[in-house]
């Protein structure tokens, strides 16, 4: 395979073969079936968030998707961590004031955040 076309085109008929439909795809993305027939077409480039929820729902690595870098499937334990790592992102969105500090601390020095890490495991009682 040699272009992004041509790789979503053998994913959605692998899915198809398993018993998807074009419908089932789009509500497992959030996407609408429009959509999946204009990737399948070439008539609308796949989007990175888009190719993150292949690999999330369908085992299909994004890297692969976009750039045909192999392997073509995570396996089991990375597409279980990838779910894991979903499902703890959702819970930092959903709250904007801890999202808010996250993103300063994310903007800090190491060494500014090293001293924040040990107080905050004094104060856990982990340090």
């Amino acid at each position: 395979m040699t272009n992004v076309r041509e790789r979503l085109f053998e994913v959605f008929s692998e899915l198809k073969n398993e018993g998807h439909t074009q419908v089932k795809i789009a509500e497992a993305l959030g996407i609408t079936q429009g959509a999946i027939s204009a990737y399948i077409r070439g008539d609308s480039q796949i989007s990175s968030p888009v190719a993150t929820l292949i690999e999330i729902r369908f085992g299909y690595r994004k890297e692969w998707l976009l750039n045909g870098e192999l392997p073509k499937k995570v396996d089991q334990i990375s597409k279980k961590a990838v779910s894991e790592d979903v499902e703890f992102t959702r819970k930092i969105l959903k709250d904007p004031e801890l999202k808010e500090i996250l993103q300063a601390i994310l903007e800090l020095k190491k060494s500014e955040r090293d001293r924040l890490f040990s107080v905050i495991r004094g104060f856990l009682g982990k340090g």
